[in-house]
C-alpha cells in the first residue's frame, strides 16, 4: 500500500495519501469546530462544498487521484484557513512534481495553487501521470536540462501542454550527464575525477563549498541569465500558466529558478528556503541509494562527503544565491531590471496574477 505523507502544505495543515485515501489535519490555531471545504478550483468562490465537520480537525477523505485536482478551506469557528491542496503531485514516474501555490508574501499574500509547478524530469511518466497533468490544464513546460539529456531522455507528451521552451543554465550540476550514458557511468566518471585530482581538493570533503561557490556564480553568469531570463519572460507573460519548469533531478537548476520567481514575487525567505529544501525530503532514498552506489565505487570518506554535499539539498545554498543577490543590490527588484529586463510593470503584473 503507498503511503506518501506532504512533506510541506503550510503552517496550518499536514496531509498524507493512502492510495485514494487523504487525511488532512489542522496544525494551526486551536478551535472547538473544524469545516472542511472542497472545490475544484483555486478560488474562495469555487470552493463551497461542504465536505465533513468535526470537533478534532481531522479529515479522512476519498479523494481518488484521477479526480483531482482539489482544493480546500478549513473554517476554524469564525476564522478560514487560507487555500490548500497536494503539493507533491502522485504521480507514478516524477517523484519532485510540486506545486508552488501557499507561500507567504512579505506583505501578507500567497502564491496562488494551480499556476506554479517545479519538477524533475518528465521523461517516464506514465499514461495516469499524463492524464492527471492533463487535468491540472498544464500550458507551458520549461526545460533547463541540456541538449544532450533531453536527447538521453525525452519529455513525454501531455496533450494540454502548448508551449515548450528550452533554457539550458549551462551549470556545473548538469556537467557530470553531460556525456553519461546512464546513472552507473556517470557515478564512475565522478569518482574517476575525483581520483585523477580533477577536483580541487579544497573542495574534497562534506562542507559543501564547491556547491555553495557554485550557487553564487549563478546569480551573475552569462549562460544562467540568459537562460533564467526566458523562464521569467515566460512567467510574466501569464497567459503562459498553468506552466512547470524542471531539470533533471529538480534540485538545483529548477532550485535556482525556483527562488528567482519567489523573489520576484516578495515572497519571504523563509518560504524561499522551504521550498528549496523540500527536495532533500523527498529524495531521502533516493541519496540514501546514491550513497550506496558510491561506496561500491570508493571507500575513501572524503570522495563520499565531498559526492554526498553535490546532491544533497542544504539551505546554505539556496542562501547562498540570495546573500550574492543582496550582497549587489539593496532592492532585490533592481537586480530583476538589470538581469532579466523585468521592469516594475512586469513584476506588479506578476504578482497580481500569481499571488492573492
Amino acid at each position: 500500500m503507498s503511503r506518501k505523507k506532504q512533506p510541506y502544505i503550510n503552517e496550518q495543515v499536514e496531509m498524507e495519501r493512502v492510495e485514494d485515501c487523504l487525511h488532512i489535519t489542522w496544525i494551526g490555531k486551536p478551535g472547538s469546530h473544524y469545516k472542511l471545504y472542497g472545490g475544484f478550483k483555486p478560488e474562495k468562490d469555487n470552493i463551497q462544498e461542504l465536505l465533513e465537520e468535526n470537533s478534532t480537525g481531522e479529515f479522512i477523505l476519498q479523494i481518488p487521484i484521477d479526480s483531482l485536482p482539489s482544493y480546500y478551506l478549513i473554517q476554524v469557528d469564525d476564522e478560514w484557513s487560507s487555500i490548500f491542496a497536494e503539493r507533491v503531485l502522485p504521480l507514478e514516474q516524477a517523484i519532485n512534481f510540486r506545486d508552488m501555490g501557499g507561500y507567504r508574501t512579505l506583505d501578507g499574500k500567497r502564491t496562488k495553487w494551480g499556476l506554479l509547478f517545479r519538477s524533475d524530469q518528465l521523461s517516464k511518466l506514465s499514461e495516469q501521470d499524463i492524464k492527471l497533468l492533463e487535468n491540472y490544464q498544464l500550458k507551458t513546460i520549461v526545460d533547463y536540462r541540456s541538449a544532450h539529456e533531453r536527447k538521453m531522455n525525452p519529455n513525454k507528451e501531455i496533450g494540454t501542454v502548448e508551449e515548450t521552451v528550452w533554457c539550458d543554465p549551462q551549470s556545473s550540476f548538469s556537467e557530470a550527464a553531460a556525456n553519461a550514458a546512464d546513472l552507473n557511468e556517470e557515478n564512475i566518471k565522478l569518482v574517476r575525477q575525483l581520483e585523477e585530482g580533477m577536483v580541487d581538493s579544497k573542495y574534497v570533503n562534506g562542507k559543501g563549498l564547491k556547491v555553495i561557490e557554485d550557487y553564487r556564480k549563478m546569480v551573475t553568469s552569462e549562460a544562467s541569465q540568459i537562460a533564467y531570463k526566458k523562464f521569467l519572460q515566460v512567467c510574466a507573460q501569464v497567459e503562459s500558466a498553468p506552466l512547470v519548469h524542471h531539470c533533471r533531478g529538480g534540485k538545483d537548476r529548477t532550485g535556482f529558478g525556483s527562488m528567482l520567481l519567489l523573489l520576484a514575487l516578495g515572497v519571504c525567505d523563509e518560504d524561499i528556503v522551504k521550498d528549496y529544501i523540500l527536495t532533500g525530503v523527498i529524495r531521502t532514498e533516493r541519496n540514501e541509494l546514491k550513497y550506496k552506489l558510491y561506496r561500491e565505487l570508493t571507500d575513501n570518506q572524503d570522495y563520499l562527503d565531498y559526492l554526498m554535499s553535490m546532491i544533497e539539498t542544504r539551505s546554505e545554498y539556496i542562501k547562498a544565491s540570495l546573500d550574492e543577490i543582496r550582497q549587489r543590490y539593496d532592492n532585490t527588484d533592481e537586480y530583476f531590471k538589470d538581469y532579466y529586463d523585468l521592469n516594475q510593470k512586469d513584476l506588479e503584473q506578476m504578482r497580481s496574477f500569481y499571488l492573492e
